[in-house]
Formats: structure tokens, sequence, C-alpha cells
């Protein structure tokens, strides 16, 4: 007896949870369209040369561990534990960027590894300089990528690589978006497997005196 009580009473917060929920999973794909469109705009800017450029020579050692520190900050769960294995010798590594692109490819390098693995992983950090050239390595220890991806994003043009599903962040895109500015610099951009056991994406770009 008194089922008939408590039956009602835990079913309305378990109803408040649900909506909650919901609203949460409405916010979270409003951000993923927004994120979409934001990516596809700046893919249209970049093809078409109408970004404007920030000549300012920026070291990307601090690019990048500004880059790690804020997304340390956003992980409250814990799920991203990230390694920055840049040695402590290595030059600042200056070039000559589109300032506010090359901070939105620092972020879509990292974010694709959250992305592709919602169950946490660990990611790794390394900026290097070269004799004309610095680059960043990122990687993970998560669920990697095929060979058949792997040739996909290789090969496959910007406007092809749209969400695979509604529930999943951007699949491909981010990478295309830093390809992209990785050539607007003049530099390059690597994917394939990592050592750790996961996914790992390199990109290289001239040091400013190397620029035109």
């Amino acid at each position: 007896h008194g089922h008939g009580l408590r039956g009602p009473a835990c079913g309305q917060p378990s109803s408040i949870r649900g909506r909650e929920k919901e609203a949460q999973v409405i916010c979270s794909q409003s951000q993923r369209m927004k994120n979409l469109i934001n990516d596809l705009n700046l893919a249209s800017k970049l093809e078409y040369n109408m970004q404007p450029v920030d000549r300012e020579s920026v070291s990307l050692v601090s690019l990048m561990r500004k880059t790690v520190v804020d997304f340390l900050n956003m992980d409250a769960e814990g799920k991203y534990p990230m390694e920055w294995l840049t040695r402590e010798d290595v030059p600042a590594a200056l070039c000559t960027p589109m300032l506010p692109v090359l901070s939105r490819a620092a972020g879509n390098l990292i974010q694709n590894s959250m992305n592709h693995n919602p169950e946490g992983c660990t990611i790794y950090v390394t900026v290097e300089q070269q004799e004309k050239t610095c680059s960043v390595t990122i990687e993970d220890d998560g669920a990697g990528v095929t060979e058949e991806k792997l040739e996909e994003l290789d090969n496959a043009p910007h406007y092809m690589m749209c969400d695979e599903n509604v529930t999943g962040q951007r699949h491909g895109l981010g990478l295309l978006i830093v390809r992209q500015i990785a050539q607007v610099h003049g530099g390059r951009m690597d994917i394939g497997h990592s050592a750790k056991g996961g996914f790992a994406v390199r990109v290289e770009l001239p040091l400013a005196a190397e620029r035109g």
C-alpha cells in the first residue's frame, strides 16, 4: 500500500529531468548547427580570399599553450586530460598568421579528438620548430580512424563534408577548415594514425622570416 502516493511524486521530478535533458539537447544541437554554419562561412571566405589578413607575428607555442588551457578549463568532467609534450627548449616558433583563423584552427584540432571520442581520451600536444617551418601535432589515444576515412578526408572538398548525423559534431569539416587555413598561410596539414593508438594531425607553417 502507498504505491499510489509514491508514483506521481516520483514521476514529476523524472518528467522535469526529462524536459531539462531535452532542452539541453536542443541547445546543443543549435550550437552544433551554428558551428557548422560558421565553418561553412569561413571556408567560403578562405576560398575566395575574403578573410582579412593580420600580419603580426605570433608564437605558435604561446597560441597552443593558451588553447590547451582554455580546453582544460572547459573540461569539467576531466574526460579529456592533455599532455603538453613540447620541449622546454623549443623556440617561440613565430609565424605570421591570420590570427583569428589560426586560433580557430588550433581549437578545431583539439575539438576533433573530443568529437570522435565521446567516452574520453588523452590528447597530446607537441609544438616543434624546424629550419624553415614550425609545426603543431595533436594526437590522441582514442578510437582512431579507418583507412577509408583518412582517404575521404584527404580527397573530399569541404562542401562534401557535412554532418553525417544530427547527433554528432562536425565530421571532417573542422579538419578541412584547418587544412584551408594552413594552405592560406603557405603551410600544410597531414593526418594519420597516432603512435598513441588513436588519431594524429600535424599542421606545418612557415616561420615568419620565411614568408614572402
